[in-house]
């Protein structure tokens, strides 16, 4: 079992790996995170964030629909990054209607103003 700093740590190196272009490799710490826990809500974001990353829209909403928002429909990373998913895919009216349901009072109620500040 993982302990929170073994999951913490894992995820910085995975999204690093993102971020320098590693998806595969990233996604592979993913999985291994979900599969001890299967409903981490910051690990299946991430996985989102990998798709949207090079332009899988599909399977990031996928991720974010049917495993973040089901959980718990008013999560507002959820939200946020499946609202940021729908500008990416140039589905503006969709992102507008998602981002306007994130809670201004949150962090991710900064990046759901800034996207509707650009649509």
């Amino acid at each position: 079992m993982l302990t929170n700093a073994e999951v913490t740590r894992l995820l910085d190196i995975a999204n690093a790996g993102v971020q320098k272009g590693q998806v595969a490799l990233a996604r592979t710490v993913y999985n291994g995170i979900l599969e001890c826990r299967p409903d981490h809500i910051p690990t299946l974001i991430s996985l989102a964030m990998s798709h949207l990353a090079v332009g899988e829209y599909d399977e990031a909403e996928t991720v974010l629909r049917d495993k973040v928002l089901a959980q718990n429909p008013d999560d507002p990373d959820g939200l946020a990054y499946l609202g940021l998913n729908a500008f990416l895919a140039g589905r503006k009216d969709e992102a507008a209607e998602i981002l306007a349901k994130v809670p201004e009072a949150t962090p991710a109620g900064n990046l759901a103003k800034n996207l509707l500040e650009s649509i």
